[in-house]
């Protein structure tokens, strides 16, 4: 049976840290015991209390994630603060927390690829570093037939954006908040940038640059990394057992 510590080796080798943008803080932030086995693994975008208790219930050693649990330096841990209280729950529950972010953005058939591949999103670059895609639908569409399309792959009717009145053909897409990605979106000479939300100055950029915005939430174009992360772990893995936790933030 694999153990935490193999676990760990596997995925800091197949999603590596040098893919990381500067100063996300993921990876594995809480190993209760390196040696422990590992024979059940639950998945969810973020780690709160209720995905713990998730894992918890399926009996999981390990809660994988899309968002780390750390994202500022910790000089005490309380259950007084939010994330002082998950860590705790996690240690008492003997439970390892490892979130892979922008490394799992910006790998090949990770988020960003994922969102492509959905949304029918063809002959796909990279672009800003490697972290964000952009490609061409197979025909175009109008702002609202491709809004519509969107919220139907991506199962939510929260989709929303700007319509500057050009047709969608050539598509840039980052998955989660694509505020810092836009002038990166734009250079490419994409007349749609697909996200999950922006800042409200990047809608008034949008509107007067001529680029359509599609904002489909932050969860909804993020958690559907969670099946191909799940993947990844069964390549090596093929005995652990995966569990999904939805919750639609």
């Amino acid at each position: 049976m694999a153990k935490i510590k193999d676990i760990q080796s596997f995925l800091e080798n197949r999603i590596p840290k040098s893919l990381s943008m500067p100063g996300d803080n993921d990876g594995f932030s809480i190993i209760p015991d390196s040696n422990a086995e590992c024979d059940t693994i639950a998945l969810a975008l973020d780690v709160s209390l209720d995905s713990i208790e998730f894992a918890k219930s399926v009996g999981a050693q390990l809660l994988l994630t899309h968002h780390p649990t750390v994202f500022s330096p910790l000089y005490s841990l309380s259950d007084k603060d939010g994330v002082g209280r998950r860590l705790l729950a996690a240690a008492k529950a003997g439970i390892a927390l490892a979130g892979f972010h922008t490394r799992l953005d910006a790998i090949d058939g990770g988020v960003n690829d994922t969102l492509c591949r959905l949304v029918g999103i063809q002959r796909v670059e990279k672009f800003e570093d490697g972290l964000g895609r952009v490609g061409y639908l197979e025909k175009p569409q109008s702002f609202e037939e491709f809004c519509a399309h969107v919220g139907k792959v991506l199962g939510t009717e929260k989709v929303t954006g700007i319509n500057t009145g050009n047709t969608v053909h050539r598509v840039a897409v980052v998955g989660g908040s694509g505020k810092g990605s836009f002038y990166d979106a734009y250079r490419t000479g994409a007349d749609t940038f697909l996200t999950g939300e922006v800042a409200h100055n990047t809608l008034l950029d949008g509107r007067d640059l001529g680029m359509n915005l599609v904002l489909a939430t932050h969860y909804r174009t993020e958690v559907v990394v969670l099946p191909a992360l799940g993947d990844m772990v069964k390549e090596a893995f093929p005995d652990v057992k995966l569990h999904f936790f939805g919750d639609n933030l």
